[in-house]
């Protein structure tokens, strides 16, 4: 791929500015012909104001935009203040591409929404454009869920429109892009090669201009309008040296009321060296920003507070709300690049030297998470454990009942039922005081996480009639709520309990619900599982090429997806499959691997059952010894963790093998 250009150094010497804006003129041009064809592309275009207004003038009354639909999406530092910001703007903006009345303008673009991105996608469309909801599902969603959707909508309607004639998007001041409009911008740029789309962003060349905003790209176009010769670029923001503007402006959104004007506040308050000021309205603005799914507004505003918090005289009270900050700056990171689990730390370090116990547990909770959130499960239960105590200590049930959870289900996937089940019951005893909150993020209730994972243990432990109970009980509760990641968690280990219990049949629809609202409502953290789950029922009830086929892709799309904790007992269900297929070699093959990885990973029930079936395969291939040892490893582990269906099947495969 051709490295990206300037426009600008497209000759030798710097060209007149006439001829440097013809020749960015000519780029744009170039682009749009290509759009027109079906070639997208991101054009990233830097100049002043006065150049660009030149540039969109030009593009608008000329031949190289006409017949194009043309949508300008002005970018601002802050959001404003009573009008609608980020999505609902992008929103507004798209009945202008269809034809009719408003109305009719308005269900074509949630129709083109639909086609383009599913239901849930044309659902979200329809709420940011007024429509009223209609899929049931759309209300059982979290926010970070329809907030996933409402950007997946817009781009899909957009995508699909383009079809129709070809269109221009015109961002404006992209430095100051905030909120959900950076991924609709990603969205776009991922697929506008394929599409009659052009994606033209324009950034202010201007030095005081805040860094941030959306970043083209590397395959953009690069065009550099340069300033006039002697003429100074504008300073944007030049007053920001002279507080008492903003200092009058704080003094009048005191007296404002709209949600907005925290933002400005926080925006506002430094510049005036209000310090104090600063870190409050930082704060509530990050709160607002993490309410709204909004993760890089809010670690933005977390930052400016700790800015502002280096201003501010030491005291303990100060040392804690930097404590706080660092902890919420963790929530807001995204977890692969480890920027969470330092911050994280941070917050541990700073709570631990000014002995805040009920910091240290917050910040103790948040790393168990974390940590089994990376596929680190023994660390997990370690730091979990040492929240629940101060938890305990302070006496805070609501903290105690979501540690616990959290801790049940890291003891499951590790594989230590017994203990689970014994951390899962204490959890349900002080979800019975009417604790009912969701967990933090896209996860299910408290109750229905609780029974769910309980379902699992009690499966395990030998008791399938209390654990299909627990399930259908999870699934009751869910369906009361109509919570869909409730939903799909209950029919997964109704599912499961069923396969642990040998009555495959039995699991058949449950876990086909499972599939149908993971794939609805895009959770891609339980998709490998729940397909590999039906995959195996499938399988177990004769319908072995369709099983195969969903057990495949369900360790593909686990491997893509980067969930380490699914693949052993995705591994395990394909070999107890290619078994019965009579496919040995590869038996053995992916039970050996199972076996590797969840020893590992330190899961022992993975890697008891991937013992067993690496035992069936040996035994298959007439290598008896192996297949012994293999057997005795599963019979130890098995016993050790209680695990009564295991030892069950472990002793029916000892006597087929004693007796070759």
């Amino acid at each position: 791929m051709a490295q990206p250009r300037s426009v600008a150094q497209d000759d030798a010497g710097a060209p007149p500015e006439g001829a440097a804006f013809r020749r960015a003129l000519a780029a744009v041009a170039d682009a749009l012909r290509r759009a027109e064809e079906g070639v997208g592309s991101v054009l990233a275009l830097t100049a002043a104001d006065d150049d660009a207004d030149r540039l969109i003038a030009a593009l608008a009354h000329g031949p190289a935009a006409a017949g194009f639909g043309v949508l300008r999406w002005p970018q601002s530092r802050l959001p404003p203040l009573g009008g609608p910001d980020d999505l609902e703007a992008v929103a507004v903006s798209l009945p202008s591409l269809a034809d009719g009345s408003p109305d009719e303008a308005r269900r074509c673009i949630a129709l083109a929404a639909e086609r383009g991105g599913g239901e849930l996608a044309g659902e979200a469309v329809r709420g940011l454009l007024g429509l009223p909801s209609i899929h049931p599902l759309w209300r059982g969603l979290d926010g970070t869920q329809r907030a996933e959707f409402q950007v997946e909508g817009l781009a899909a309607a957009l995508l699909d429109l383009c079809y129709e004639r070809p269109i221009l998007i015109v961002v404006e001041n992209a430095q100051w892009a905030r909120g959900l409009t950076m991924p609709l911008l990603d969205a776009l740029s991922n697929a506008v090669e394929d599409a009659r789309l052009c994606l033209l962003t324009i950034r202010s060349p201007a030095p005081r201009v805040r860094l941030g905003g959306w970043t083209p790209p590397g395959a953009a176009r690069r065009i550099v309008l340069p300033e006039p010769q002697g003429e100074p670029a504008v300073l944007v923001g030049a007053d920001e040296d002279d507080p008492t503007p903003h200092a009058a402006l704080l003094e009048a959104l005191r007296c404002d009321r709209r949600p907005e004007r925290i933002e400005w506040m926080a925006h506002h308050a430094p510049l005036a060296g209000e310090w104090a000021l600063a870190c409050a309205c930082a704060r509530h603005a990050g709160r607002r920003a993490e309410a709204d799914c909004r993760p890089a507004d809010a670690a933005r505003h977390y930052m400016d507070a700790l800015k502002a918090l280096d201003r501010l005289p030491e005291t303990r009270r100060h040392a804690q709300r930097r404590i706080d900050a660092w902890t919420a700056l963790a929530r807001t990171q995204p977890p692969p690049d480890g920027g969470a689990l330092k911050a994280a730390e941070k917050a541990l370090a700073l709570a631990q030297g000014l002995g805040d116990r009920p910091r240290v547990a917050r910040a103790l909770s948040l790393l168990a998470a974390l940590r089994w959130a990376g596929g680190n499960l023994p660390a997990a239960r370690r730091t979990g454990m040492r929240a629940l105590k101060l938890w305990r200590e302070c006496q805070n049930p609501h903290q105690q009942m979501q540690t616990l959870i959290k801790l049940g289900r890291g003891l499951t996937e590790e594989g230590r039922f017994r203990q689970a089940d014994i951390v899962l019951r204490a959890a349900a005893a002080l979800a019975t005081r009417g604790e009912t909150r969701r967990l933090h993020g896209p996860t299910a209730l408290a109750p229905v996480c609780i029974a769910a994972h309980r379902a699992r243990c009690r499966a395990e432990l030998g008791d399938p009639e209390e654990a299909l109970r627990l399930a259908r009980a999870a699934l009751a509760r869910a369906e009361d709520d109509g919570h869909a990641a409730s939903r799909a968690l209950a029919c997964l280990h109704l599912g499961w309990a069923a396969l642990t219990a040998q009555r495959y049949a039995m699991a058949v629809e449950p876990l086909k619900q499972a599939v149908a609202i993971t794939e609805t409502i895009r959770l891609h953290v339980c998709q490998p599982l729940v397909l590999g789950a039906l995959g195996y029922a499938l399988v177990r009830t004769g319908a072995l090429n369709d099983g195969a086929s969903l057990l495949l892709g369900s360790r593909e799309h686990a491997r893509m997806l980067g969930i380490r904790r699914h693949e052993p007992q995705i591994l395990i269900w394909i070999a107890e499959a290619a078994l019965l297929s009579g496919q040995t070699e590869d038996a053995v093959r992916n039970a050996r691997d199972a076996a590797e990885k969840a020893a590992d990973a330190g899961q022992g029930g993975d890697e008891a059952w991937a013992r067993l079936a690496l035992a069936r395969g040996l035994a298959d291939q007439g290598n008896i010894t192996a297949a012994r040892q293999s057997l005795d490893a599963a019979t130890r582990i098995a016993a050790q963790r209680s695990m009564a269906s295991l030892l069950s099947q472990c002793a029916d495969v000892r006597k087929s093998v004693t007796s070759i």
